[in-house]
Parts: C-alpha cells; sequence; structure tokens
C-alpha cells in the first residue's frame, strides 16, 4: 500500500475502483492489536463495487505512525481532510464506521462542503461519553453493559494522565500481553496465532508505544458528544445498524437517526458488531452510494 505524510502523520493509504470518492474511516482505537496483526484486506474496500473506495489507517492504528502526544478528535478528522487534499479529491462520500463513526461526523461538520453524503454503519455520536446515558434505567442492558464499558476506558486515559504512560503500561502489562484477540478460540484463529506470535517477539518499548498510542486515541473521543450538533447536518445520510451489536448497541443508531431528519435508517436484524463484513449491510451501503453517485434521492425506504 503507498504512504503519504498527511498533516504531519506518515499515513498507509489504498485507492481501488473508479467514480464517486468514497472516503472510508475505520473503526477501532488502534493500538498492539491492530498493529502486529493488521487486518489483511482493509474494510472498506467493497466499497470499490460502487466508486473511487479510498481506504487508510488511522494515526496510532494498523501500519500508520504512532503519534504519543495528546490530539483530540478535530486532529483526527483533520488527517482525513489532509489525506483528501494530497489526493486531489475535492468532496467525497465519507463513510465512517464504529470508532470511525465519529470521526465522520467531525469532519462533516467542519467541512461540509467536502462532503457529498454521508454513511454510518454500527456507530454513535457519543461513543466514549457517558452524558448522553447519564439516566441508565430508560436504556437495555446492552447499553448499561456499553458504558461499563467506557466507563473502564476512560479510567485507563485518565490514570495515564495522573500517572503517566509507563506506569499505566505495567498496570495493563498482562492484559497487553495476553488480549483476548490472541486467546485460544478466539473469533479469527489465523489472526489469534499471529497476533500471539508478534506478542512474543514484541518487546516492552514497543508494547509501551501502542498502548499509549491507544491511550491517546480513546483521549481524543473522551467525553465528546457530537449529539447536540447533529442538526447540522444537511448532506444525505444513512445509517445501518444490527440489532444485535453488543459493542455498540442499536439505541446508538437510533439516536443518530433521530438527530438527522434526512438520513434513512437500516437495521440488520440479527447482525453484530463489524457490520461493514455483513452482506446485506454491504448491499446497503454500495446500493447508497450508487444512488448519491447517480443524483438520485438518497433518502428513500429504510427506516426500520
Amino acid at each position: 500500500m503507498p504512504r503519504a505524510t498527511v498533516n504531519g502523520i506518515d499515513t498507509e493509504y489504498e485507492v481501488r475502483g473508479d467514480g464517486v470518492p468514497v472516503l472510508f474511516i475505520h473503526g477501532g482505537y488502534g493500538g498492539h492489536a491492530s498493529t502486529l496483526a493488521p487486518l489483511a484486506e482493509p474494510q472498506g474496500s467493497f466499497l470499490a463495487e460502487a466508486g473511487r473506495a479510498i481506504t487508510y489507517d488511522r494515526r496510532c492504528a494498523y501500519r500508520s505512525q504512532y503519534v504519543l502526544h495528546e490530539y483530540d478528535l478535530a486532529d483526527i478528522a483533520s488527517d482525513a481532510f489532509a489525506l483528501l487534499d494530497h489526493l486531489e479529491v475535492p468532496r467525497a462520500v465519507v463513510v465512517g464506521s464504529s470508532a470511525g463513526g465519529p470521526v465522520a461526523l467531525q469532519f462533516a461538520l467542519t467541512w461540509p462542503e467536502r462532503v457529498i453524503a454521508l454513511a454510518l454503519p454500527n456507530t454513535g455520536a457519543a461513543l466514549m461519553s457517558l452524558e448522553p446515558y447519564a439516566d441508565q434505567t430508560r436504556y437495555t442492558p446492552a447499553v448499561q453493559q456499553r458504558l461499563e464499558f467506557v466507563r473502564g476506558r476512560l479510567a485507563h486515559v485518565e490514570g495515564a494522565r495522573a500517572e503517566g504512560d509507563r506506569a499505566a503500561f505495567e498496570a495493563r502489562r498482562e492484559e497487553l500481553r495476553h488480549p483476548p484477540e490472541a486467546a485460544e478460540g478466539a473469533a479469527n484463529p489465523a489472526r489469534a496465532a499471529q497476533l500471539r506470535a508478534a506478542l512474543e517477539a514484541a518487546s516492552d518499548d514497543d508494547l509501551l508505544t501502542y498502548s499509549t498510542g491507544e491511550l491517546r486515541n480513546l483521549g481524543a473521543y473522551a467525553a465528546k458528544d457530537l449529539s447536540p450538533r447533529l442538526g447540522e447536518l444537511s448532506m444525505p445520510v444513512c445509517i445501518v445498524h444490527g440489532d444485535a451489536d453488543e459493542r455498540v448497541p442499536i439505541q446508538y443508531g437510533r439516536d443518530l437517526a433521530a438527530g438527522i431528519a434526512q438520513s434513512e435508517f437500516h437495521t440488520i436484524a440479527g447482525a453484530g458488531h463489524g457490520i461493514t463484513s455483513n452482506a446485506e449491510a454491504r448491499g446497503i451501503l454500495v446500493d447508497w452510494v450508487r444512488r448519491v453517485a447517480a443524483g438520485e434521492p438518497a433518502t428513500a425506504g429504510g427506516r426500520a
């Protein structure tokens, strides 16, 4: 894959297909699992069926540069903006999956003139904020479980800020050396084996870098709630969510749809997280991009 320095970050990216530019912003918060066992295929490459798919590795994730100073969500969105400038793409359909969703939202709110349309699969406007869901009694156990995850990750971020990055690493050393993605019986056995081998070869200094990068990413999202600004979006928006998603419960997708009047909302029955690997969801997104490119109404149906 080609590399370029964009926004001061050494960034790996790939371009496939022809037609309307489609920028895909991947999920996750980076760190050791993403870099030591990167995916063989970019998550958004299927969008080449509908246009010119632009995929890239975000800072502190996969094969792109680790940036160990503090930064925020606007900085991450600026990386995407700079990549489009590097590729001389004036406007694109922007797709933000999972943790890529808030980046895509920030991009669209900051530079709406650069966004043809916006797709938000299995994501939300406040993935690392407790504020919108403060009254937990109103929400399902899945949302409450998500909030417990958020509290734990925010505690890691605050611990690093208070005690220092090395102390935060030492506190998580065993978790980092033996992550669930590398366990016997993991969902992807081949990737688990690859990750185990890479972890055995990785030095503590390497893991400190990866751990710190992940915490910087989490810190950029911490307490960030874009919900109050959803009404500012004026471009076509497509939201796709699985009703069995336990990592980012479907309530997050419903809240996006409620806040964006011109959005279309698609529920994938029985689908969990990682919706961009789901054939039905992929079909919806490819068809939607084609409709956008053809200038057809991009909000037809899909409010289930």
